[in-house]
């Protein structure tokens, strides 16, 4: 599927970024959720902080991302095996994935989740997979060499649609005004 996305190449661009323009807005490829994961309807997604430390290079990624982490959605499809979520359902996305077996995980402290922590910092899903593509083969500045682009935080909400890990997201009340 192609979707519209904030991809950002090169950290560090000088700031105002009106002039710089470190995010473009570019057509990607998000492939179809895998086993415990969704594709969702991105409906609203805030700036954060996160997300400027990330553009001026004060926390490093692997480039090249798609960004954003603060989001609203609906669930439009799942991935094989099912899910105790519905097509339809309104989420939040969350910074980091929980796995539920760490040690973090297990004592109370998902926010700590181990292995959500590694994906992060490695710029995929949960699972260990990126499901973000560069149409066409973009290259230049930041290009990864297969064309795969990461995703913040698992969740890379700059975009219309995102595939996620289920463990990155939690379900909230029907009527909370995503319309």
């Amino acid at each position: 599927m192609k979707v519209r996305a904030a991809v950002l190449r090169e950290m560090g661009l000088p700031a105002p970024y009106a002039q710089s323009r470190p995010l473009s807005i570019e057509e990607v490829v998000l492939a179809p959720p895998g086993p415990g994961e969704l594709r969702v309807r991105v409906r609203a997604a805030g700036l954060c902080h996160s997300d400027l430390s990330v553009v001026n290079g004060d926390r490093a990624w692997p480039m090249p991302i798609v960004l954003g982490h603060e989001a609203a959605a609906e669930v439009v499809e799942i991935g094989p095996g099912g899910s105790d979520l519905s097509v339809g359902d309104a989420v939040v996305l969350i910074f980091r994935p929980t796995c539920g077996a760490c040690l973090s995980c297990s004592t109370g402290r998902p926010a700590l989740c181990g292995p959500g922590g590694d994906a992060n910092g490695a710029g995929s899903l949960l699972g260990g997979y990126r499901r973000l593509m560069a149409a066409g083969g973009r290259g230049g500045i930041g290009a990864a060499p297969d064309g795969v682009l990461n995703h913040h935080m698992g969740c890379s909400a700059f975009a219309e649609y995102a595939t996620v890990s289920r463990r990155s997201v939690v379900r909230i009340e029907p009527g909370f005004g995503l319309g």
